[in-house]
């Protein structure tokens, strides 16, 4: 990697003391402007067209808000001491192997190399096979690589996700996949 840390702001009230990391913060800001460019881009939109775009993008930044609160911001005690669940989720992260204390280095560089093939082949057969079936698959495919090996839970992921997917766009939106 880089070697670049993040810095962790820390402020003190009382006996208490508030972490707040802000490498964690990264990806939810993300998403807030983003959000906050979608807001300002489609403002003058007719009211009709807003139909399901104001509730979905309330949801989103709610969600960005919420994500930035469970994984940036820590509170502990006034005695230095953090959040249990952020330092043994930081004890179990070995940067040197980029890997946990119980994986096995699941996602290494062949790992990622099979990902991006199977994303391509994914794009490849959306036209050909369908949404479906090509979402099933390469869910299924995807799950297996990273160390599911249930069948049960494979086909149940992979099936109710694309199922799911297909019935908010194609028959809530009325989106054709």
């Amino acid at each position: 990697m880089t070697g670049i840390t993040p810095p962790v702001v820390t402020v003190a009230a009382g006996s208490r003391t508030v972490e707040i990391d802000t490498g964690e913060l990264l990806f939810p800001g993300l998403v807030l402007a983003f959000c906050l460019f979608y807001y300002w881009d489609t403002r003058a939109l007719p009211e009709l067209s807003m139909l399901y775009a104001g509730p979905l993008l309330y949801a989103t930044i709610a969600l960005a808000l919420v994500t930035a609160a469970v994984q940036a911001v820590s509170v502990g005690g006034g005695d230095g001491s953090s959040d249990e669940r952020v330092e043994s989720a930081a004890a179990a992260f070995d940067p040197d192997t980029d890997a946990g204390p119980d994986d096995e280095g699941i996602f290494t560089v062949r790992s990622a190399a099979l990902l991006v093939a199977l994303t391509a082949g994914y794009v490849l057969a959306l036209e050909p096979i369908g949404f479906l079936t090509a979402t099933v698959a390469f869910l299924a495919a995807t799950l297996y690589l990273f160390g599911e090996r249930n069948p049960l839970a494979l086909a149940g992921y992979s099936l109710g996700f694309a199922v799911g997917v297909w019935l908010v766009f194609v028959q809530w939106l009325m989106i054709p996949l």
